[in-house]
């Protein structure tokens, strides 16, 4: 099976590690700690990080091993810093992404959920709104890699299923 859940949680729960008090505070003294949300929130607070709660892509290709696929899907992460101070935005936002982006890098497996894992920064820019605060906000994508995807629950299943159909004469 592919592990989307698996790696979504995986990389979830290590962004709330990663961006606990007890851990930013003592990496990035000084800037404001996000945050961490499944999916959107509902009200957005001015700093967060929010972890996409489905899989929105999938690629196939060639897989490791002779007659299984190679598959890749991303995960999605985007990161939001709201401040009156277009620096304080955009540095903020800045510390967010190097930390989202090194804790993937430290251990791109995802607790082997994958076999690998590379980040892209698909979005990512400033504004301001009516509130004259600035908002600076980014998306990255976990693009995931499974080498070789065995679907043998399934293949035992299809096979099953033709084998019946080819005894009953369909």
């Amino acid at each position: 099976m592919v592990a989307f859940i698996e790696a979504r949680n995986v990389l979830q729960e290590r962004l709330q590690r990663v961006f606990s008090e007890e851990v930013f505070s003592q990496l990035f003294p000084g800037i404001q700690i996000p945050k961490v949300f499944f999916g959107f929130p509902k009200t957005e607070p001015p700093f967060y990080v929010a972890v996409d709660e489905i899989v929105d892509s999938l690629e196939t290709g060639r897989g490791a091993t002779s007659g299984h696929a190679e598959i890749t899907f991303p995960l999605h992460v985007w990161a939001f810093a709201q401040h009156s101070s277009l620096r304080v935005a955009s540095d903020t936002l800045l510390t967010y992404l190097h930390t989202i982006i090194y804790s993937v890098l430290a251990d791109p497996q995802l607790d082997f959920t994958v076999d690998n894992s590379t980040l892209t920064i698909d979005n990512a820019g400033t504004a301001t709104d009516s509130s004259k605060y600035y908002q600076a906000a980014a998306s990255v994508a976990v693009q995931c890699t499974v080498y070789s995807v065995c679907p043998a629950e399934l293949n035992n299943a299809i096979r099953k299923n033709a084998i019946r159909k080819e005894s009953n004469g369909d």
